[in-house]
């Protein structure tokens, strides 16, 4: 049995449930997951000064939190505190972030666009920050966003899914081989975008628990 920790970088509990279902959804049977959310931060990452916030709370809950756990998620696709905490717990506990996770399985397949939500330059530019510092830039040809916040995502589902199915179409048009969902809030409608358009699409939740339970079982 292996023991996972996902960590909400948000200052409030309001996802973590639904988060809960998603992960386990994705699992192996036997592996067990507990969502946790800060004690205290941003309402969401999407700005550079949230990410900071989140950073800093992230680190020290995990630091207080991981031991009993075998692996760490921090839900969120620009990765709060991921770059520490895997240099603090090297050897101790595996760290994994969905934006590492969901680039590397979506390189296989070929060239890669970010689908993300929130389409202000701010956003979308940390998120090319965070393809670069990982070292995907070759990789991915794109970062498009949706004009949705992610605190608006669960307000209509099926309008979400329409403005993502377009803009993975654009993509496919221009030549992506794959589509990487750049949000965790956007966890569990891969699959439909990925019918709509006829090209692998990656849930950045999927990936982040595949890619743990490998190096943990490796």
């Amino acid at each position: 049995m292996k023991k996972i920790l996902v960590v909400n970088p948000v200052g409030h509990s309001m996802w973590d449930l639904s988060d809960l279902e998603i992960y386990k959804s994705f699992a192996n049977p036997g592996t067990e997951v507990v969502v946790k959310s800060l004690p205290k931060g941003p309402r969401t990452v999407e700005k550079l000064e949230s990410y900071f916030e989140a950073e800093k709370e992230v680190v020290n809950l995990v630091l207080e939190s991981y031991r009993g756990f075998d692996g760490v998620i921090v839900n969120c696709f620009l990765e709060p505190g991921v770059p520490i905490l895997k240099k603090k717990l090297r050897g101790e506990v595996v760290v994994v972030g969905p934006a590492e996770a969901s680039l590397s399985f979506a390189s296989v397949y070929g060239d890669i666009v970010v689908v993300t939500v929130g389409a202000v330059e701010e956003s979308i530019n940390l998120i090319k920050e965070k393809v670069r510092a990982l070292g995907f830039e070759k990789k991915v040809v794109g970062v498009r966003g949706i004009p949705v916040g992610v605190e608006d995502i669960d307000i209509d589902k099926k309008k979400v899914l329409e403005l993502l199915v377009v803009e993975a179409k654009k993509a496919m048009i221009a030549g992506a081989d794959v589509v990487v969902l750049g949000c965790t809030g956007l966890a569990g409608l891969a699959k439909d975008v990925e019918k709509e358009v006829g090209i692998p699409v990656i849930d950045p939740a999927w990936a982040s628990i595949k890619f743990l339970e490998i190096l943990l079982n490796r």
